[in-house]
């Protein structure tokens, strides 16, 4: 009973922390396969639960608040989803390895970018701003297709995206986040069932706390005055962690 309780207190930070910068994939996928030591691809599978709970119980509030607009977002959404599918079919078959290596040395150049120039972390969103699409396409697929083969860390690599080449606000960028991991993740899950790749037990333990992390997290972002400068903070921190933990930089102060 230990763990399960265990699976929902991490469900619920890291639905908060999904939801307003991201990351929170990678301490539930470090907990399915590190403390309740599931097959790495039956967490992959399993983890995604959890990802769908948060963006659905956190969504309504940020259409309700004016911080998702479909219209503007659907092309970025559209290729995002068709990424993904891409990804879900290697994911089944694949080792993870070698594009996690790749995702742990992204990590650093994403903290410079974020910790240069703040004031574009402020903007609001430029609703008549459209990105060029020999741009747009493949940078977006390309992250479609990482969410779809792993999903850790694709919340924090989305939102810096969508700020800095797309000009939205820290928040509409959130929105726009979840609204794609809602659709992707829904045929992600589908995917992974069909193939005996999710634990349905652990993962709906999961799914009940990154449901409660992501409504929270959704009426505190909406309500809160400085919530693009908090999320700019809390971008920081949680990739300062991972950099941290997949560098192992913690065996030079033992």
């Amino acid at each position: 009973m230990t763990i399960y309780f265990l699976i929902v207190l991490c469900g619920i930070f890291a639905g908060f922390i999904g939801t307003l910068a991201g990351l929170g994939a990678v301490l539930s996928l470090y907990l399915l396969i590190d403390v309740v030591e599931l097959d790495a691809t039956i967490a992959n599978g399993t983890n995604r639960l959890g990802v769908l709970a948060m963006a659905l119980m956190a969504l309504p509030t940020f259409k309700k608040n004016g911080h998702l607009n479909l219209e503007k977002s659907k092309f970025i959404i559209s290729c995002i989803v068709i990424g993904a599918i891409g990804g879900f079919a290697v994911a089944i078959y694949a080792q993870e390895q070698a594009i996690k290596q790749f995702f742990k040395y992204l990590l650093p150049f994403l903290l410079l970018v974020i910790l240069s120039n703040p004031k574009k972390w402020m903007r609001e969103t430029e609703q008549d701003f459209r990105m060029n699409p020999l741009l747009s396409l493949p940078l977006f697929l390309a992250i479609g297709f990482y969410a779809g083969f792993i999903q850790a860390g694709t919340g924090v690599l989305l939102v810096v995206v969508l700020t800095l080449f797309a000009r939205y606000s820290l928040i509409d960028a959130n929105g726009v986040k979840l609204s794609a991991f809602a659709i992707y993740t829904g045929l992600g899950i589908l995917v992974f069932a069909l193939n005996g790749k999710v634990d349905w037990v652990y993962g709906g333990f999961l799914a009940l706390g990154q449901g409660i992390g992501g409504y929270t997290a959704a009426q505190f972002a909406t309500s809160y005055p400085g919530a693009n400068q908090l999320v700019r903070y809390l971008l920081i921190m949680v990739l300062v962690a991972a950099i941290f933990r997949m560098f192992e930089c913690y065996q030079y102060f033992v």
